[in-house]
C-alpha cells in the first residue's frame, strides 16, 4: 500500500513540476517573443531614421519628406494607413499634406452625402477626397485635440470616439488609431496619425515606438520648414533687390536741360523698395516738369502704386502746360486701382527756360519751401490740394488748382517728402519744417547739390543713429 502512495505522490510531484516548467517555459518564450518583437521594431526604427537622413540629403523637398515620414512610420509600428497634417501659419488650420495612397485612413466621420453613395468604390474615393480637402480647426475632437492639447492619443476602436458613433461603411469598422502632435522647439508643426483595421489594437510597445518616431519626424519637419523658410526669404530678398534696382533705374539719371536752373536731388529708401518718387519730364523744348510724390505706406505695394503714378504722369505731361490738369488725369487713372487705406501725395511743377515764373499744382503733398536770396526770408508755399486716390474726380478737380509764383536769380525752391520733416530723434522729437528752413537759410550759398547734401547730413545728425522709418526724397531747385 505504501508503494501506491509513493507512486501517487511522485505523479503529483511530476505533474506540478511539469506545470511549473511549462509556465516558466511559456514565460521564457513570451519574453523571447517580446524581445524579438522589440529587436524587429528597433531595426525598423533604425532603418526609418537612416532613411530619413538619406532623404534629407538626397531630396529635401517637402513632398518627398512628407511621403517618407508617413510611409516610414506605418512600417515601423505595423500600421496599415497613415496621414500627415501640418498647421497652416496663416489660417491656423490643420491641412493634409500626405495620406496613404492605397489605404483609406478613416480619421473623420463620414459625411451623409458620401455615406449615401451606393457604390462602395465610389464611396471610398469620395471619402478620401473629403479627407484630403478638409482643413481642420483646433477644436476638432480627434486631430484638433491632439495638437491643441499636445497629447498622444491611442484609441482601440475609433467607432467609440466622439462623432464616430454612426459610422457607415466597412472601411470605418474596427479601426484602431494612434495620433501624435509634431512639435519642433516650442512651435506646433502638425499631427501624424496611423490606423489599423480588423479590431487589432496597437500594443504598448507600438505606442512607445510611435511616440519616438513621431518625435524624430518633428525634428525633421521643423528643420525642413526652417530650411524652406530661409530659402524663400533669400528668394524674396533677391527679388526685392532686383525690384530696387529697377526702381532706381526709373529715377532720373541727369538734371533737367534748363540752362537757368540748377537742379539736384537725393533719394534714400527706408526699405529695399520705396513708395517715394521724383521725376524730370520734358514738356516741350523750353519747359521741364519736375514731380515728387509719396505713397501712404512702404514696401512693395507702395512701390507698385508709385510706378503706376510715374507711368501715368509721364504719359500726360508732354505738351500739357497745366500741372493741375496733369494731376487730374493721374488721379482719374489710379483711383479705381487704389484701396481705401492708400493714397498718393503728389506735387508737380513746370519750369520754363528764360522765365521767372513757375506753375505748380499740389495734391496733398508737403508744402515746398522757397528761399528768397534778396531778403534772406523763407516762404512756405501752401496752395490747397487733395491727395490722389481718395476721390474719383469732382472733389479732387475742385481742390487741385494751378498756382503760379515768381522765382528770381539766387532764389532756391526745395521739394521734399515727409521722411525729412517727420524724422525723429531718440527723444521722439520731429525734425520739423523749422529746422529744415534754418538749414536752407544757412547753406543758401552752396550749389543745389551742396544744399541737398547739407540737409541730408543734418537730418542724419539729428536722428543720431536712429533707424530710418520712412523714405526720404529731396529736390533743390536754384534759379540762376
Amino acid at each position: 500500500m505504501e508503494h501506491v502512495i509513493y507512486i501517487f505522490l511522485f505523479v503529483i510531484f511530476a505533474i506540478v513540476a511539469l506545470l511549473i516548467w511549462n509556465r516558466e517555459h511559456g514565460v521564457t518564450l513570451a519574453v523571447k517573443d517580446e524581445k524579438d518583437a522589440i529587436e524587429v521594431e528597433e531595426r525598423r526604427m533604425f532603418n526609418f531614421l537612416h532613411g530619413l537622413g538619406e532623404t534629407l540629403q538626397k531630396d529635401n523637398s517637402p513632398a518627398s519628406m512628407h511621403r517618407y515620414i508617413v510611409d516610414g512610420v506605418i512600417d515601423v509600428v505595423g500600421a496599415e494607413g497613415g496621414i500627415l497634417y501640418l498647421l497652416d501659419g496663416n489660417t491656423k488650420h490643420l491641412v493634409v499634406v500626405y495620406q496613404s495612397p492605397s489605404v483609406i485612413v478613416p480619421i473623420l466621420p463620414i459625411p451623409e452625402e458620401v455615406a449615401s453613395i451606393p457604390d462602395q468604390d465610389d464611396k471610398e474615393h469620395q471619402y478620401r477626397t473629403f479627407v484630403r480637402l478638409s482643413a481642420l480647426e483646433k477644436s476638432d475632437p480627434l486631430i484638433g485635440r491632439i495638437i491643441s492639447q499636445v497629447e498622444n492619443l491611442c484609441i482601440d476602436d475609433l467607432s467609440t470616439h466622439e462623432g464616430f458613433e454612426k459610422v457607415t461603411g466597412e472601411f470605418q469598422q474596427g479601426i484602431s488609431f494612434m495620433g501624435s502632435p509634431l512639435i519642433y522647439g516650442k512651435k506646433k508643426v502638425g499631427v501624424i496619425a496611423v490606423t489599423r483595421s480588423g479590431n487589432r489594437p496597437f500594443s504598448r510597445n507600438d505606442k512607445e515606438v510611435f511616440e519616438s518616431v513621431s518625435e524624430q519626424s518633428s525634428f525633421a519637419l521643423g528643420g525642413a520648414i526652417i530650411h524652406a523658410d530661409a530659402a524663400e526669404k533669400r528668394r524674396l530678398e533677391r527679388e526685392l533687390h532686383q525690384a530696387s534696382e529697377i526702381q532706381r533705374v526709373l529715377l532720373p539719371q541727369t538734371s533737367p536741360e534748363l540752362s537757368d536752373y540748377d537742379v539736384a536731388a537725393d533719394y534714400i529708401a527706408a526699405r529695399i523698395v520705396s513708395g517715394d518718387y521724383y521725376d524730370y519730364i520734358r514738356v516741350d523744348d523750353d519747359r521741364y516738369g519736375i514731380a515728387i510724390g509719396d505713397v501712404c505706406g512702404k514696401g512693395i505695394a507702395a512701390s507698385l502704386i508709385m510706378a503706376m503714378c510715374r507711368s501715368n504722369l509721364r504719359s500726360r505731361a508732354p505738351e500739357n502746360l497745366s500741372p493741375a490738369s496733369v494731376l487730374h488725369a493721374v488721379n482719374r487713372s489710379i483711383f479705381p486701382d487704389i484701396t481705401g487705406d492708400k493714397f498718393v501725395s503728389l506735387l508737380y511743377l513746370i519750369a520754363e527756360r528764360g522765365s521767372n515764373e513757375i506753375t505748380m499744382a499740389r495734391a496733398g503733398h508737403e508744402p515746398p519751401i522757397l528761399f528768397r536770396k534778396k531778403t534772406g526770408k523763407i516762404e512756405v508755399l501752401e496752395p490747397p490740394g487733395l491727395a490722389a486716390g481718395i476721390d474719383a474726380g469732382p472733389v479732387f478737380k475742385r481742390a487741385v488748382k494751378d498756382h503760379r509764383f515768381k522765382i528770381y536769380p539766387g532764389d532756391i525752391l526745395v521739394l521734399y517728402t515727409d521722411g525729412i520733416n517727420e524724422c525723429e530723434n531718440r527723444e521722439g522729437d520731429e525734425y520739423g519744417i523749422g529746422r529744415l528752413c534754418d538749414v536752407i537759410r544757412e547753406n543758401s550759398e552752396l550749389s543745389s547739390q551742396g544744399l541737398v547734401d547739407a540737409i541730408i547730413n543734418d537730418v542724419k545728425k539729428f536722428s543720431d543713429g536712429m533707424a530710418q522709418i520712412d523714405d526720404i526724397t529731396l529736390i533743390a531747385i536754384e534759379k540762376r
